[in-house]
Order: C-alpha cells, then sequence, then structure tokens
C-alpha cells in the first residue's frame, strides 16, 4: 500500500510506501519505520501525518499501537502534535523541542547516574562552549541581554531560571551545534539538585550576589575575546557551586 501524505496543503501530496508490521513488539516496529523516514528525509519538517485510522491500514496494526508509536516519537521531539479538527490536526513532523531534554532526565534518574557524572560533563562541555562563544564578535551583546534578568531574580527558582537561560545561551553563542541541545538536557537533569542546594544555601542573599558576580566576570571575559580566561572563569566557577 501506497500512502498519499500531506506535504504543505491538503492539496500537495506526496506518496511514501511503509511495510507491513509483524504482531512482535507493534509499535516499536511502527515507531522505527516512521524514524527511518523522517532522518533520511522522506519525511520533512512541517509535513502532516495522516489520521490513525490511515496509518493504522497502511501498518496492518491497531490504532492503539499507532498512538504508542506517535507518542512515543512526540517525546523525542520528532513530531508535534496539534490539537483541533480538519487539516490543521494531527501529528507533524519537526519540532523546536528538544528531544535529549526530554529524556536525559528521565534516564538520569532511572539509572541513578550519580551527580558527578552529569557535573563532570557539563563542566567539559561548558569549558568549550565559553572558550567558543569568546571567537564570536556576536556572543557579547547575546549574552549580556540574559544578564541583565538576574536583576530581577531573588529567590532561588526564580535565579535557577536566568542561570539556566545563560548558560544554555552561552552554548548557543558558541556556534556548536549540538552542544546548546546538551546544556539544555543537562541542566534538565540536575535541575532538581541545584534547586535544593540553592534553597539549602543558609546566607542566600550573600551567596547570591556571588554568583552573579561570577556570571558578570564569565560574560566579561567572553566578550572580550578572551577565550582561555573565560573558559577557566566558567570551569572554577562550576567546580566552586559543587565542591
Amino acid at each position: 500500500m501506497v500512502l498519499r501524505l500531506d506535504q504543505t496543503s491538503p492539496t500537495e501530496l506526496v506518496e511514501l510506501q511503509f511495510r507491513p508490521v509483524g504482531a512482535r513488539r507493534t509499535f516499536e516496529e511502527v515507531a522505527v519505520q516512521l524514524q527511518e523516514a523522517i532522518l533520511d528525509g522522506r519525511l520533512l519538517r512541517g509535513q502532516r501525518l495522516p489520521p490513525e485510522r490511515e496509518l493504522a491500514q497502511q501498518f496492518q496494526v491497531s490504532r492503539t499501537s499507532i498512538r504508542e508509536a506517535l507518542r512515543g516519537l512526540e517525546a523525542l521531539g520528532l513530531l508535534s502534535s496539534r490539537r483541533g479538527a480538519g487539516d490543521r490536526s494531527g501529528s507533524v513532523v519537526g519540532t523546536p523541542q528538544n528531544g535529549l531534554a526530554s529524556v536525559l532526565p528521565l534516564y538520569a534518574k532511572l539509572k541513578q547516574v550519580p551527580l558527578g557524572d552529569l557535573v563532570d560533563l557539563r563542566e567539559s562541555i561548558e569549558a568549550m562552549t565559553a572558550r567558543r562563544a569568546a571567537a564570536n564578535p556576536d556572543a557579547g551583546e547575546a549574552i549580556h541581554a540574559v544578564l541583565v534578568w538576574f536583576d530581577g531574580a531573588f529567590a532561588p527558582k526564580s535565579f535557577l531560571e536566568v542561570d539556566t537561560r545563560f548558560h544554555i545561551t552561552i552554548a548557543e553563542q558558541s556556534q556548536n551545534a549540538v552542544a546548546a541541545m546538551f546544556m539544555e538536557a543537562l541542566r534538565d537533569a540536575m535541575a532538581r539538585e541545584m534547586l535544593s542546594r540553592f534553597e539549602a544555601i543558609e546566607d542566600w542573599p550573600t551567596a547570591r550576589h556571588r554568583l552573579v558576580a561570577e556570571h558578570r566576570k564569565i560574560a566579561r571575559l567572553i566578550a572580550s575575546g578572551d577565550g582561555n580566561r573565560a573558559s577557566a572563569a566558567m570551569t572554577k566557577h562550576i567546580r566552586d557551586f559543587y565542591l
């Protein structure tokens, strides 16, 4: 069977061939075939999948299996779900969601990954991103735009939100295509522990003042183009907090 797939509008269709699925691990096999179609370019960003009924007929499986497969791909960030009725509803290929940020915290929790291992990985990535961002002439302005948010972030929770955005922005400005994706996932995996540490600090105002000063120093070194010192300051900033 050949499936007719919406491309950009109901009048523009492409044909997509899937093979029938066997009875074992049905929804995983459906998910694998859809993932392969996305990764090899047969399914493109923005294309809307047909309704569950048509997919079930193509794969020769139940609608329940189709539904489970689609949910799994949504969790990975390969699909997004649009609510409503008609041509605008259903599963759409491509989404700005970071799938790694959805699954890494879960796997880290289930596998009981030590916090120290996450910190080691974060330190390595952030040392690199700080150094690389310093070579980007546009990085200083972008980082400063986030830095000023600390002025209104007094409570630990709001401070953590700005802190996360600050570090992810540096990763984005490093111009490394995967650095920001990994940083977002790592920060999500460590968020609960970081918030607990913030809230456990007895003299939070003093600690907050020191942390903001460290962020300003890192931002200043990146803006000045001093990659080595920016990297060293970032490493010290992370180690001092966790040691």
